[in-house]
């Protein structure tokens, strides 16, 4: 695989403070050492960028009517791995895209089980169905019916 790329979408979002969390897991999990940060803040109107996660927090205290906030985390060579939380209007994306795969997959990851864990939900993989299912149910009712109509059967040809 040459490149890691991947993004989604959250919708209703209120809480700036889990953004923040899921940024600076990004940061331990890639690692991104030392980490690059820009937050650039109402990028549409009046851009205003800070370059530190604390300097984007100061900032959202004295400016709570914020439209919108892209907080992009990186290694210091931002194609080898790279993260960014878009946030605006209540909506929040979720990006994360490399040459090294392996260090953005696990910033990438480290966000999304950050932001997962807000809402309570997990990753995604299915459960294992149940042994005894419908379809394995519906076989053994057939099996069974199958074999007693073998044992009815009369296998005599000599008295035919």
């Amino acid at each position: 695989m040459d490149r890691f790329e991947l993004s989604e979408r959250w919708c209703a979002w209120r809480d700036i403070d889990v953004i923040f969390s899921a940024a600076r897991a990004a940061i331990e999990a890639g690692p991104f050492d030392p980490p690059v940060c820009e937050v650039v803040f109402n990028e549409e109107f009046d851009p205003f960028t800070v370059d530190t996660l604390e300097q984007a927090r100061e900032h959202l205290h004295r400016n709570p009517r914020v439209m919108s906030m892209d907080i992009i985390v990186s290694h210091i060579d931002e194609d080898e791995a790279r993260v960014s939380l878009r946030y605006s209007g209540e909506r929040l994306q979720l990006s994360g895209y490399g040459s090294d795969w392996n260090r953005a997959r696990a910033a990438y990851n480290a966000a999304q089980a950050e932001l997962s864990s807000h809402y309570g939900i997990t990753t995604f993989k299915l459960p294992k169905r149940p042994y005894d299912t419908v379809a394995e149910t519906r076989k053994r009712l057939e099996i069974d019916a199958l074999e007693a109509a073998l044992q009815n059967v009369d296998w005599n040809i000599e008295n035919r």
